[in-house]
């Protein structure tokens, strides 16, 4: 990774990350670097992103626009750590739902077991997967059969052969038909 110049103030701290020794930063990168670093933190403390931004505008006096920077690029450098959270939660409640289905499994308890599966297939993810109203039928391809006026099906049929028609001569007339009252009409 080379730094250049023109590089942004994340560039260089994530080539700094990877490569200290030949990328040492600056002090105002530095300090930013420990912004970075805090924003971590406060977000493995379960801060948001809104009590980060009122925590440091009143305690330090950055702008608004520069903490949700900050905190753009802490997740960027360090990943989301609340996604991470959520996905760590959902893993271990699993993995409970899993020693339940075990334990149901041995004393022979088969409405608890039905339930387990159920909970397995609905927030392991699987439900997801396979949808009961999925109907590949649509996707067929289905031959569709149009019935039109003779006259229009030699048009369409001259329009085939020679590339081109003249649908302006065709004899087009008003068909009869009804009007519907919708609800609004019935209203007034």
């Amino acid at each position: 990774m080379l730094v250049k110049r023109g590089d942004s103030t994340f560039d260089k701290i994530l080539a700094h990350y990877i490569n200290p020794e030949h990328f040492p930063l600056s002090e105002t990168n530095t300090a930013i670097l420990n912004r970075l670093n805090e924003v971590f933190a406060l977000r493995l403390n379960h801060f948001s992103s809104q009590q980060i931004v009122n925590k440091w505008v009143n305690e330090k006096g950055i702008s608004q626009a520069q903490a949700y920077i900050d905190i753009r690029n802490s997740e960027k450098l360090f990943g989301n750590v609340l996604k991470s959270d959520v996905d760590g939660a959902r893993a271990v409640w699993l993995e409970h739902t899993r020693d339940f289905l075990k334990r149901c499994i041995q004393k022979g308890d088969r409405a608890n077991e039905s339930k387990a599966l159920k909970m397995l297939a609905d927030y392991g993810g699987f439900a997801n997967e396979d949808n009961p109203e999925f109907n590949p039928e649509k996707f067929e391809n289905m031959e569709i059969h149009v019935n039109v006026n003779k006259e229009v099906q030699a048009r369409l049929l001259e329009m085939l052969s020679s590339g081109s028609v003249d649908l302006n001569n065709l004899n087009v007339t008003d068909i009869d038909f009804e009007e519907l009252k919708t609800e609004e009409d019935d209203d007034q």
